[in-house]
């Protein structure tokens, strides 16, 4: 029994070296350092990636009809809206007709220069013979130009069918059928290829973590999550706010619209940081920090610069260094240079990704 004793004070004596009996018996744990997830939190306004007004190059003519409506998919090619187009064709089947004339004439011109050449000469004047080679000349520009005013005509018919420029979504509709359009007047809005994204605000110090490609994770108004990648970075960050966007892309299915407000968690890669549990964390004087363990086997309080934290774990950036003990269970009834009782945590600390 007096071996055991002895046993006894000796393992106080190696835990507590001051020889003050220790008024609490806590767990202590060495700090170390762990490789970190480095997440991003950010929020941000669902936009388009790529907004396209479609206006009308016509002007005067009023719409007869209206193929789509917000919301709809659109193919590179589809007709979205078709103005009144019988005026043009009145004025191409008029022009048509206006060419077979000048055809005509032609011709006609070209005979009779071709007789007056087989003639003997002598019979006709040079005069004549100069008259009718101008005639065939001017008859041959008079169908150019009927020709190129037949090409304007259906160049402006062409107009009057507003057509797709590319695969997208309908997101905005501001024609009505009968409308009369002007020339320049935005009759849809496009998202090009239908593909959303995220705009998010990024603080400046992260931003140099930013990569094109990196996986992300977007989450709606409702709390549901959605796969996404980063897509681009901007090149400018906001002197006044020290924010910049980073530009998110949504999968092709995501049901978020343009607008809506939404969070987003971008995984930035690992890096190496001291972290320690959240249970080791205490406040004093609304600075949180850490009680360390002492030689003499007392403690003395470290405030703690935080960084990002878990559930159960916190990435600590400044104030403690790997190797140092601190209280990992029952930190919170301790006051600086209290006397404890240290026993080592079964395990040290873990190394838990932080987020």
């Amino acid at each position: 029994m007096a071996t055991v004793s002895a046993q006894a004070q000796s393992a106080d004596a190696a835990t507590n070296p001051s020889g003050v009996q220790a008024a609490l018996s806590v767990l202590v744990a060495p700090v170390a350092q762990s490789s970190i997830e480095n997440k991003l939190t950010a929020t941000g306004s669902v936009v388009a990636w790529r907004e396209m007004p479609i206006g009308s190059e016509a002007s005067g003519l009023a719409v007869t009809a209206v193929d789509v409506d917000e919301g709809d998919r659109v193919q590179k090619g589809d007709r979205l809206v078709k103005l009144d187009d019988r005026l043009l064709q009145a004025q191409i089947a008029q022009q048509k007709a206006a060419i077979e004339k000048a055809e005509a004439t032609l011709a006609n011109a070209k005979t009779d220069l071709q007789r007056a050449d087989k003639m003997t000469k002598g019979i006709l004047s040079e005069q004549t013979i100069d008259e009718r080679a101008t005639l065939v000349k001017t008859s041959a520009a008079d169908l150019a130009e009927a020709k190129a005013l037949l090409a304007q005509y259906e160049a402006e018919l062409a107009r009057t069918e507003i057509l797709a420029p590319t695969d997208a979504i309908v997101a905005e509709r501001s024609v009505t059928l009968g409308q009369v359009v002007e020339s320049g007047t935005e009759l849809f809005r496009l998202i090009r290829d239908g593909r959303l994204e995220l705009d998010a605000e990024i603080p400046e110090a992260d931003f140099a973590s930013i990569r094109p490609g990196q996986s992300a994770t977007v989450i709606g108004p409702s709390g549901a999550r959605y796969p996404a990648t980063v897509r681009q970075a901007a090149e400018i960050v906001d002197e006044t706010t020290r924010l910049g966007v980073v530009h998110v892309a949504l999968p092709e299915d995501t049901p978020l619209k343009i607008g809506m407000f939404a969070r987003v968690e971008i995984d930035a890669g690992n890096e190496i940081a001291t972290t320690v549990p959240q249970k080791a964390l205490v406040w004093r004087g609304g600075k949180a920090g850490a009680f360390v363990l002492q030689d003499d086997g007392t403690v003395a309080f470290a405030a703690l610069s935080l960084g990002r934290q878990t559930s159960d774990q916190v990435a600590v950036e400044d104030g403690l260094s790997p190797g140092q003990r601190i209280v990992v269970s029952g930190a919170g009834l301790l006051n600086e240079g209290d006397p404890v009782r240290a026993e080592t945590a079964s395990a040290a600390l873990p190394s838990e990704i932080v987020r």
